[in-house]
């Protein structure tokens, strides 16, 4: 065996080859991988060889990836017996982290593979806010926001993004407008036609400035917001985001019971209100 230092500060293990049946998926997966990515990696590697080890750490049924199930599926395909592998102690925490920082720096996720991503650091496992997600990724609290506010929109525009028909700007741009009856218009326009961003400005320009200075407080990140505290910023996102969880869980809720009028016009009214409530937050935090 022999010791390696990864290009990761501090990120130090070994090198050893590694029977491929002892080695497992890495639990904390977020990247969608089909049959086709993992053929083609398939015969680069049958071509060209296996350029980078994977990265694993031990588990309690052997190893588990922490970067390289691509690589790993690829090469179990050829029926490799053996892999090469980095192998370096890290919780379970760290191996997110690590893996997490690889994708983005190859740029191998799309748009709402990272907000899946950042969503479950900061709600799903609840392993530190936003602005700590964002020291250690090396991206702004602001980009790792709209990553996670693009969730939210609903599943016919996140599909078209998904199958990169309309580019995760315009879905940005879709988060800022509040005018119910203009998101449906320009939905619309969406599903009909590839729309620009600035199509979707234009349209957003029919809503009279108050609405607009609304939506610019929506965003919670401006850049002054920043130079808050790290305990006053990490509660003003911690309420944030928990508020937000609601919401969306209430929003399943009222999909269940749509055909009950009453409870439904019921829980629309909580819904909203929550809303406003985050909304009142933002502007708060802005206000410090």
């Amino acid at each position: 065996m022999q010791k390696i230092f990864a290009t990761s500060k501090g990120l130090i293990g070994l090198i050893e080859n590694i029977e491929i049946h002892r080695i497992n998926v890495s639990k904390y997966s977020y990247r969608v991988i089909s049959d086709v990515d993992v053929d083609e990696l398939s015969n680069s590697i049958n071509e060209k060889g296996l350029l980078h080890p994977i990265l694993v750490r031990i588990s309690k049924r052997g190893y588990s990836i922490v970067a390289g199930n691509r690589r790993y599926l690829a090469c179990k395909k050829l029926g490799w017996k053996k892999i090469l592998c980095h192998v370096v102690e890290l919780d379970d925490r760290e191996a997110f982290e690590v893996s997490l920082v690889e994708n983005i720096q190859t740029k191998r996720l799309d748009a709402l593979e990272e907000g899946r991503a950042f969503m479950a650091y900061v709600t799903e496992y609840g392993w530190g806010g936003i602005t700590d997600l964002s020291e250690k990724i090396g991206k702004s609290p602001s980009y790792i926001n709209k990553r996670i506010k693009m969730l939210e929109l609903p599943e016919n525009i996140l599909d078209l993004i998904s199958q990169s028909i309309i580019s995760p700007g315009i879905g940005e741009e879709l988060l800022y407008v509040k005018d119910e009856q203009q998101k449906d218009r320009i939905m619309n326009l969406i599903q009909q036609r590839k729309i620009t961003i600035r199509e979707i400005r234009r349209e957003k320009k029919e809503v009279s400035t108050d609405s607009d200075l609304e939506c610019a407080d929506y965003y919670p990140f401006h850049s002054s917001m920043i130079e808050l505290d790290e305990r006053t910023h990490k509660a003003f996102d911690k309420a944030i985001i928990t508020l937000r969880i609601a919401q969306n869980k209430l929003a399943s809720i009222i999909e269940d019971i749509e055909d009950n009028w009453l409870i439904y016009e019921i829980l629309m009214q909580h819904k909203n209100q929550i809303n406003t409530q985050i909304d009142t937050l933002i502007k708060e935090k802005k206000k410090i």
